[in-house]
């Protein structure tokens, strides 16, 4: 995904804005990001999975995702109007840093809804007629957007709807991806069969069984190729639970566009 680079005494910081109109049933992308997103429903409703919990998802609800949190929407039948801020850790308040955990990740409150509506509206204009002083007019856009979540913080209404087996089965997973995990044995760890968890799995996050976990462990390669390791490519394919490097690179390059090696290099 291409953002738009702006500079600040020599910082490279990120933003971008995308919004999109659907008229039918449509799932969303996997993924996550490297940047901070903030989702706005300005009508419809979809079904939302992020990290381990699933919401249901209003218009006028805002959804507020930090780098690296897997995530996946699943829209209901309907029109549906969204939009999209990607934007680097910059342009959050440092003030709100800190109670940043109280917000995320699904923000519901009838009451500011037309407030937060208004400011993404500037923000959209601020992209679609840009000039000289557009940087910081978003930015500071941004800012009053967080100050008013922050500030009404107290009187969200929560909405997560995860079925317990299911909110288990992601922990396990997120535990334990680098040993062999079979869904037939986690199936035995709640009593259900396997393809009981199999069905509520894809239907609770979007994801296939299989698809998560493997989505999962190629994420910790990704971090540990990040973080400049000097172990292997089959080390790490070994330490994030692929038992065949050739099929970890393969994954990882359809994945990423670029082989372990050459993403390690770059």
């Amino acid at each position: 995904m291409d953002f738009d680079q702006l500079k600040f005494g020599g910082d490279t910081r990120y933003v971008k804005f995308e919004n999109s109109i659907w008229t039918n049933n449509v799932m969303g992308r996997q993924h996550y990001h490297d940047v901070f997103e903030i989702y706005f429903l300005e009508y419809g409703s979809c079904h939302y999975f992020i990290d381990d919990k699933s919401y249901e998802v209003q218009a006028g609800d805002i959804i507020l995702i930090p780098q690296g949190t897997i995530h996946k929407t699943m829209y209901d039948s309907g029109s549906h109007r969204r939009s999209l801020i990607f934007c680097s850790i910059h342009f959050i308040p440092t003030s709100v840093i800190d109670i940043l955990p109280s917000l995320l990740y699904h923000y519901r409150n009838p009451e500011i809804s037309d407030k937060i509506r208004e400011i993404i509206k500037n923000i959209e204009k601020e992209f679609s007629s840009k000039d000289d002083y557009s940087t910081d007019a978003i930015m500071s856009h941004l800012h009053l957007l967080f100050f008013l979540l922050a500030r009404n913080r107290s009187s969200t209404i929560p909405s997560h709807t995860n079925k317990t087996f299911i909110t288990q089965t992601i922990s396990y997973i997120k535990e334990n991806f680098s040993q062999q995990i079979h869904l037939a044995d986690i199936a035995k760890m709640h009593s259900i069969s396997a393809e009981h968890l199999s069905r509520e799995f894809k239907k609770e996050t979007g994801f296939g069984f299989n698809e998560y976990l493997t989505m999962l462990r190629l994420q910790n390669a990704e971090k540990l190729l990040k973080d400049g390791t000097k172990r292997s490519i089959a080390e790490i394919a070994y330490d994030c639970g692929f038992n065949d490097s050739n099929y970890f690179s393969d994954k990882f390059k359809r994945t990423y566009g670029a082989s372990p090696i050459k993403f390690k290099n770059k």
